[in-house]
């Protein structure tokens, strides 16, 4: 049994779990890897092209001011699973091991009832096989309360489509060629199969695009001509001619595979309004983090000159105290209970979906979770007013701790950067050392060293000697 604690967001009675005909809600969980918060047209990125994703923020709530807490894979998808900060579950950076032990989300809705299953990219089991892809998680504890499991330690072979066979070995899946496509029809398919036995369900996937590698169908490629892809003035000013195509290269790419995504998107809604379950069905779209796509290539290039990291590397990464490595998209549809084209520029961290999904089916929130619910502003309700969040990783030899309020990003330790939204929205502008910004500096750190403690961060002391 788990320690739980009342559901955190009071809701009106019409629109919880407890309705006239007492069905528990279904829930669709889509987490793309890697999918920066500003790529979809419905957040004003001019030159993507995601229907079916604006067609699903416009269908429920869309919440602007979404961050991943610890933004590079394995820490923020075991803080989704458990609802903890990355010191608290232990992950605190990629390729460690989430530990059996630890209460999930799927663990609690199979307690509750539901069927659950997972598909694609896990990264919690240690990352092993350290190199290659693949990596067989052995059924049981490990597997987190997943039950139907198509999931592996590493993906990243999109047109490789593969499975494992009962020999724990990878075998090719016949008639695919691009893994997005085979996840989505093996997701429809569970559906289809729970929907028929009257049984509420949790579906996870766990898309590998618009992570690398550089792989893409042609026919999105041909949906982007590079030369014309507008970039950022961070990144058009600090780039040279060299850098400026290449990055152009990797963007149409990545937007290739945001619009690859975006498609199957379209068949998931479309699969559910066939099955006429999408009234009783909370589809959830978020990802672990974001992509600089170019921004301070250069303050990234000289970090790891010395490790001979390509031009790709310091073009394409996250895991960085910048916003374009940390907003994530964060939408919720639910039409039984969430009112369609809302917004919302509430903070939000990673470590408050877990919280939130359980509260919008109506289950109780475990005690250990450390995550606030935003379920009564999914409902129409009010929330939690957060003034600002706690982010971080820390790799055993490097760490950084850092900050947003929403205008404010700081961080300290091994990244030192203080950056104005209001004033410097492409962080070009770093106030960290800045003597006018003495007393601003001297606040959000303040602000760190509360939130570290009231967390019960072990980094704690070296965050408050970090300045001395």
């Amino acid at each position: 049994m788990f320690a739980i604690v009342a559901c955190s967001t009071p809701k009106k009675e019409e629109k919880t779990i407890a309705n006239e005909k007492n069905k528990q809600p279904n829930i669709l969980i889509l987490m793309p890897d890697q999918f920066r918060a500003d790529m979809m047209g419905v957040a004003g990125q001019p030159d993507i092209l995601t229907p079916n994703i604006d067609r699903l923020a416009n269908d429920g709530i869309r919440f602007t001011n979404s961050i991943s807490g610890a933004p590079v894979c394995c820490p923020t998808r075991a803080t989704f699973q458990t609802g903890q900060y990355i010191h608290e579950h232990g992950v605190t950076n990629n390729n460690m091991l989430l530990a059996p032990e630890k209460i999930t989300i799927a663990e609690i809705l199979v307690e509750a009832g539901y069927a659950t299953g997972f598909i694609g990219k896990w990264h919690l089991d240690g990352g092993i096989p350290k190199e290659s892809v693949g990596g067989y998680i052995e059924e049981g504890p490990r597997r987190q309360g997943w039950q139907d499991w198509n999931g592996y330690e590493k993906s990243h072979e999109f047109f490789e489509v593969w499975e494992f066979n009962d020999k724990k070995e990878k075998v090719r899946v016949e008639g695919y060629d691009w893994e997005p496509t085979w996840q989505t029809d093996k997701a429809l398919d569970f559906i289809q199969r729970n929907t028929e036995e009257k049984k509420p369900w949790c579906y996870y996937i766990a898309y590998g695009p618009p992570h690398n590698p550089f792989q893409c169908p042609q026919e999105y490629l041909d949906m982007y001509d590079p030369g014309k892809i507008v970039l950022p003035p961070d990144v058009e000013s600090e780039l040279d001619e060299d850098e400026l195509r290449e990055v152009r290269r990797l963007r149409q790419i990545y937007y290739g595979q945001v619009s690859s995504i975006d498609h199957e998107v379209g068949r998931l809604l479309d699969g559910l309004d066939q099955m006429k379950i999408e009234d009783n069905t909370i589809v959830l779209f978020v990802s672990d983090h974001g992509d600089v796509l170019g921004s301070h290539a250069h303050e990234i290039k000289q970090r790891y000159i010395k490790e001979g990291k390509s031009l790709q590397y310091y073009l394409r990464t996250k895991g960085k105290p910048y916003i374009t490595a940390m907003r994530t998209p964060l939408i919720v549809k639910w039409p039984a209970a969430i009112q369609p084209g809302k917004t919302s520029d509430v903070l939000v961290n990673s470590v408050d979906v877990a919280p939130t999904l359980l509260d919008l089916t109506g289950l109780n929130i475990p005690a250990q979770m450390s995550g606030k619910s935003m379920a009564g502003w999914c409902l129409g309700d009010d929330g939690p007013k957060q003034k600002e969040l706690y982010v971080g990783l820390f790799d055993g030899k490097s760490a950084w701790r850092g900050v947003w309020d929403g205008r404010y990003l700081y961080a300290n330790l091994d990244y030192k950067v203080l950056y104005d939204h209001q004033t410097d929205p492409y962080e070009m502008n770093n106030l960290f050392d800045n003597p006018d910004s003495r007393e601003l500096k001297a606040k959000m750190q303040q602000e760190l060293e509360q939130l570290a403690q009231e967390t019960g961060d072990p980094l704690l002391d070296k965050i408050q000697t970090a300045n001395n």
